[in-house]
């Protein structure tokens, strides 16, 4: 039986498997190219687990504007519904493969939430 995401740790596992699962993707790879750098990595999901710490546990963790980088890279490169749609599903693959409970549901939807904003605001349809 799987345990429920209740930590920071559990957090980084989810976001560690998340971006493998993104390096690996064909489809959007590209847009994680400078993350293949282990240093920067490594500091990107420090800045992660931040943010999904501060969205599940309200930790306040967080501090930067989560909306602003996406808003960069849809200028340099347009992502798409589907880029989202496989974004979300392999979210949830990684939420799923290690976890199951009332957090980890609670972090699959905050997840969808968090997409179909990000998708208004970038007014991608």
């Amino acid at each position: 039986m799987k345990n429920d995401i209740v930590s920071r740790e559990n957090l980084h596992l989810v976001v560690s498997e998340f971006y493998k699962s993104l390096l690996e993707d064909e489809q959007l790879n590209h847009f994680f190219k400078e993350f293949r750098d282990v240093k920067k990595l490594q500091a990107h999901l420090d800045v992660l687990v931040d943010f999904w710490d501060n969205t599940l546990f309200y930790s306040g963790s967080y501090k930067k504007n989560a909306i602003k980088p996406h808003i960069n890279i849809h200028a340099e490169k347009t992502i798409s519904v589907k880029d989202f749609e496989t974004w979300l599903f392999l979210f949830q693959k990684a939420i799923d493969e290690n976890f199951n409970g009332p957090n980890a549901n609670t972090l699959k939807s905050r997840a969808l939430s968090i997409a179909t904003v990000m998708r208004i605001k970038l007014n991608i349809v």
